[in-house]
């Protein structure tokens, strides 16, 4: 009782307290912080809590509401206590190139630590993240990728299998789960030798691609709530179906995942078993102790996992919407694809895809307007500073850029939101790769990039060639752009498309 009375007497002078520290706080903030130069948001500039209000509370886009803020502020907004964005293209380069050795920002990456170890992903140092990536950055070379695109086919080919069973059905297919299964089941063959076989689901309704879904709106709120993730991993599976009613998909990968790993660590020569190699097989060679243990590897298991669906799901999905929805760029690509491959039952490699004009310009075109990962990913500038956008930003300042301001630079891409693939076939147009940073630019872009080309042209190649299609009831303006991460589809009709076979 004592204790409980001593709780009552001063609970209300430490709540007094923390008020008045965090109001002078936000009043240094914003008055006499370094970036106080800075314009944006008071609010933003006072307290992180401004954009937890814009995720969670308004549910809104960040990259969005950036656009927003620059067109009123210009080409460095202060969006953070101790954060800056910027808006001029040529930032984006000074922010993310080769060069640079700079950390990331701890508040958006610490989202992403599922238990005590990081992945490569969001592990912060610069030299830590290098090793970490450089031992499977060979599975995802080029070279590796068309030696092993026949995994990728593969999954194309059942994918298609699928869709046959939805024509002699007559039923629509949802194409953005049936690409999302694509992928799925493309990066889990490469990366870990094994599928989760969602391109079998009936009408594609995988319980594994739609958990990857579903987890997140997780990670936004983990974003401001630290450790987040690490206490949902620990919770019972039955307690966790209950905070998460669709988490049944996303258990099921942890189940698989985790098997796996076990085994791996058991009996090491298990993995002389696999047809090719897997990203176990390099992270096994790792001279760095603390890799090898089964959180580390269950970490990087979840990030090729993540990071190996959306982005090329979400371009094939967007790109299928625009090409479908513009005439004269069907006729352009299907009339390449019919002198390319003329007889059906042959098949195309990736080598060859990617060398047909159209089709090449339909996939930049389709990673452009999909923008890849919209989210700014965050840097710290180094202790000296940096000069970024011609202007002098202090060391230890967070910077970032989304790459949504690139892609939609009218000076850089004309008509930015126009589907347009012509405007890679203008001779001037090899400039314009410079530009295109859905996987980010410099040391820490993201390493699947090849195996992303590789399902982009195996899978519009294939779905274009094999089908008559049309859409039903969908409109490439219903597309929007949300974080965390990913567009996502936002009309009123469902991702369907009619198909019919098309005659060898």
């Amino acid at each position: 009782m004592d204790f409980l009375s001593t709780l009552r007497a001063y609970a209300p002078w430490a709540t007094a307290l923390v008020c008045l520290y965090s109001l002078l706080k936000a009043v240094y903030n914003v008055y006499f912080h370094p970036l106080s130069r800075f314009p944006g948001p008071k609010l933003a500039a006072a307290s992180l809590w401004w954009q937890a209000y814009l995720d969670l509370w308004e549910n809104g886009s960040l990259s969005l509401k950036l656009v927003e803020l620059h067109a009123t502020y210009g080409e460095i907004v202060r969006i953070g206590p101790n954060e800056l964005h910027f808006s001029r293209p040529s930032a984006f380069h000074e922010i993310y190139n080769s060069r640079n050795r700079w950390s990331k920002g701890s508040y958006l990456y610490d989202a992403f630590v599922d238990t005590k170890s990081r992945s490569m992903f969001s592990i912060l140092d610069y030299e830590s993240a290098k090793k970490r990536s450089e031992l499977t950055t060979n599975i995802f070379s080029r070279k590796s990728i068309i030696a092993m695109q026949n995994l990728v086919q593969e999954c194309v080919d059942g994918m298609c299998a699928n869709i046959d069973d939805h024509i002699a059905n007559k039923r629509p297919v949802h194409f953005r789960r049936a690409f999302r299964c694509c992928t799925l089941d493309s990066i889990c063959s490469l990366c870990f030798g094994r599928t989760t076989h969602a391109l079998g689901a009936p009408e594609f309704r995988s319980p594994i691609e739609h958990a990857l879904g579903t987890t997140l709106p997780i990670r936004r709120l983990a974003k401001h709530i630290p450790f987040l993730m690490t206490f949902l991993r620990i919770l019972p599976p039955s307690l966790f179906r209950y905070l998460q009613p669709y988490s049944e998909g996303y258990l099921e990968v942890v189940k698989i995942l985790s098997t796996q790993i076990r085994e791996i660590f058991a009996n090491p020569q298990s993995l002389a078993n696999s047809d090719h190699p897997t990203v176990y097989h390099e992270l096994m060679k790792a001279k760095d102790q603390s890799i090898l243990t089964e959180e580390a590897f269950l970490d990087e298991g979840f990030l090729f996992l993540f990071a190996g669906t959306d982005t090329s799901s979400n371009a094939l999905s967007v790109g299928t919407l625009h090409v479908l929805g513009d005439p004269q760029v069907y006729a352009k690509l299907m009339n390449e694809l019919l002198e390319a491959w003329p007889r059906l039952d042959d098949r195309l490699r990736y080598e060859t895809l990617e060398s047909l004009p159209y089709l090449r310009a339909v996939v930049k075109e389709s990673l452009r307007v999909s923008h890849g990962v919209v989210t700014p990913l965050t840097r710290v500038v180094p202790s000296d500073g940096a000069v970024i956008s011609g202007k002098f930003i202090p060391g230890g300042t967070v910077v970032s850029m989304s790459n949504v301001l690139v892609h939609t630079n009218e000076e850089i891409f004309p008509e930015p939101h126009a589907f347009k693939p012509e405007r890679w076939l203008d001779p001037a147009a090899g400039s314009l790769d410079n530009w295109l940073v859905s996987f980010s630019k410099g040391p820490r872009s993201c390493i699947g990039i090849n195996l992303a080309y590789c399902e982009m042209y195996l899978a519009f190649a294939n779905l274009f060639r094999r089908y008559d299609m049309r859409l039903n009831g969908v409109s490439p303006s219903d597309w929007r752009w949300v974080d965390h991460f990913l567009p996502v589809y936002s009309g009123s009709a469902p991702l369907e498309l009619w198909a019919q076979a098309r005659l060898t």
